[in-house]
């Protein structure tokens, strides 16, 4: 599978990912937030990304964020970010950039971040 990716993608940005299921079993095309992203060789670079879920009438869980600016991020529906499903992938796994979030929804989520990842800041 050749990446359409053009190359390492920033923190913020919104892609279109085949974000893995919990039990890593499956996979599901959505888009997902990078949270960083790493060139470690030419042919490994690695991208972490956290969900990004239009579900936003489901149950809640402890670090969810729902975007004020998501048509600003370039998605379709009301979405939210879904901190407590973060994976690392190769970049090979992300088809292409949606958009950006807003500075404002980038200060709420990094504040939401910093609360449930404390522990390890």
């Amino acid at each position: 599978m050749k990446s359409k990716s053009p190359g390492l993608y920033h923190p913020g940005e919104i892609v279109l990912v085949r974000f893995p299921f919990s039990d890593l079993e499956s996979s599901k095309k959505r888009p997902a937030l990078c949270l960083s992203s790493h060139r470690l060789t030419d042919k490994i670079q690695i991208v972490v990304v956290a969900m990004v879920t239009s579900k936003v009438e489901n149950f809640a869980l402890d670090g969810d964020y729902l975007l004020s600016d998501w048509k600003d991020a370039g998605l379709l529906h009301p979405s939210l970010v879904r901190l407590s499903k973060v994976a690392s992938l190769d970049l090979i796994l992300i088809e292409k950039k949606l958009g950006k979030i807003t500075e404002q929804d980038s200060g709420k989520i990094a504040s939401h971040f910093k609360r449930i990842f404390s522990h390890w800041l």
